[in-house]
């Protein structure tokens, strides 16, 4: 007869701890870095994630809320410690993302999304209303650290057509009082 194995609490816990991803802010301006703002604009930020562990299969959603909830997801960018042999993953990879107003005249109603990601650049575009007058930043302002089992609100844009705006961070209590925010979410998938 065969002994089945299982596995302990304590190896099963062991395992969780060797499996976490951890999201460091980065003031994305800091220092000579402010050379480059005109170039991102006001709505920009940046954040490293570094893993322990198993290689992750990292997406980073974007996902537009609406009333405090998600409404859609605008496009995702898969494998984001992507390496191939010739060039390993280091165990970490820089995110930097910008949404600003389309600088051509009459678009004003579109956003142009770029986000930087590892060596990959990609952008897209949403449509925007023009009744949200009040923008402002999703940032988280600490290091955090998640299970792979965990989504990762990572940044995020929120736009009101209020006269005011609460500060906050990309957390699903402060979404859910979102009249409206574009959020950079972290996901894991099983490959």
């Amino acid at each position: 007869m065969t002994e089945i194995k299982s596995e302990t609490t304590s190896e099963q816990t062991q395992k969780t701890k060797e499996n976490k991803i951890t999201l460091t802010p980065i003031d994305v301006f800091a220092g000579d870095a402010g050379k480059f703002k005109p170039f991102l604009g006001t709505m920009s930020g940046a954040f490293k994630l570094s893993y322990e562990g198993s290689k992750p299969n990292v997406w980073l959603d974007l996902d537009v809320w609406e009333s405090g909830k998600k409404a859609a997801t605008k496009g995702s960018i898969g494998q984001l410690f992507y390496s191939t042999e010739e060039n390993p993953s280091s165990g970490e990879v820089e995110v930097i993302m910008s949404v600003e107003t389309v600088p051509i005249e009459g678009n004003d109603n579109i956003r142009l999304i770029k986000v930087a990601a590892g060596s990959g650049l990609y952008t897209t575009t949403i449509p925007w209303n023009k009744k949200l007058t009040l923008q402002g930043l999703l940032q988280n302002n600490e290091e955090q650290s998640f299970t792979y089992d965990q989504s990762i609100y990572a940044f995020g844009v929120q736009a009101t057509s209020a006269n005011s705006m609460i500060t906050a961070e990309p957390t699903a209590e402060s979404l859910s009082k979102a009249e409206w925010a574009l959020v950079f979410t972290v996901r894991f998938e099983k490959e």
